[in-house]
């Protein structure tokens, strides 16, 4: 390799590490773009008629900016100075209810205080609307129900309405508590982002076309809490920054080191 001449062609992933105990915290493989910046202040030392005769150099500063083309959980808990955790949780879900022969399923077991673990179902007017039009039902556990009331089964997750008030084939709304497994990450407004031992990857190549590797690393990468989560017309991407700190409890100052090799 020949490193006199040579060009990194590509950033082909980060990977975090917790500093204490050295689990990893994340990886970035999908980078559509990355830029590690450096910078250093530079004052003017001015002599006789103010002509400059030194320069005094300092706070020199390195940052990491880039986007990952998908979202990554353990970037979002690094920036949020969060833990991944795994279980069970409930959440809000919208439920698409059709109606037969006075009756109907929920996708999932409503949870909530028995009788009410519904609450209310939601009905669309002719205009398809069931906020600013429509009727609401009401869930009841006495019987028999009245008309505007049903009841609702969590055992058998069967809503029962009041005979003749929802024709056949109607679609109604409902919204409630559900328990699902998964994974969860916490926005805790007292926890700030985290400083992770970084190493990113990279493809080179010199002058002569031969590729090799090369892998940056930062033992303090300190991680901003300052980002966006986007959406919509465009996929959702992983928009990350860090500041490269000193590595004080070791005694060295070095804000990166940089290995090349085959």
């Amino acid at each position: 390799m020949n490193i006199d001449k040579f060009t990194i062609t590509s950033y082909d992933q980060i990977t975090g590490f917790d500093r204490t105990n050295g689990n990893l915290d994340l990886v970035l493989d999908e980078l559509s773009d990355f830029t590690l910046s450096h910078e250093e202040e530079k004052v003017d030392i001015t002599g006789k008629a103010g002509r400059i005769i030194s320069s005094l150099k300092k706070n020199k500063k390195v940052t990491g900016k880039g986007t990952n083309g998908m979202l990554s959980g353990g970037a979002l808990a690094a920036m949020l100075g969060a833990d991944m955790e795994s279980g069970e949780y409930l959440i809000r879900y919208t439920d698409s209810i059709f109606v037969s022969s006075n009756k109907g399923l929920t996708k999932e077991t409503a949870i909530g205080a028995v009788g009410n673990e519904i609450g209310t179902i939601y009905v669309r007017d002719t205009d398809n609307a069931y906020i600013s039009g429509g009727k609401k039902l009401i869930q009841a556990d006495n019987a028999p129900l009245q008309t505007g009331q049903f009841s609702y089964d969590p055992e058998t997750k069967t809503v029962t309405f009041f005979e003749g008030d929802i024709p056949d084939g109607t679609e109604v709304i409902a919204f409630y508590d559900a328990a699902v497994t998964g994974k969860k990450i916490s926005n805790n407004a007292d926890k700030y982002s985290k400083t992770l031992s970084l190493f990113i990857d990279v493809t080179c190549q010199d002058g002569c076309d031969n590729l090799f590797h090369g892998q940056f690393i930062i033992n303090r990468a300190d991680f901003t809490g300052t980002f966006d989560i986007q959406g919509g017309t465009d996929t959702a991407t992983q928009g990350f920054e860090f500041t490269s700190l000193p590595n004080l409890c070791t005694g060295k100052t070095d804000l990166w080191d940089f290995i090349i090799f085959d």
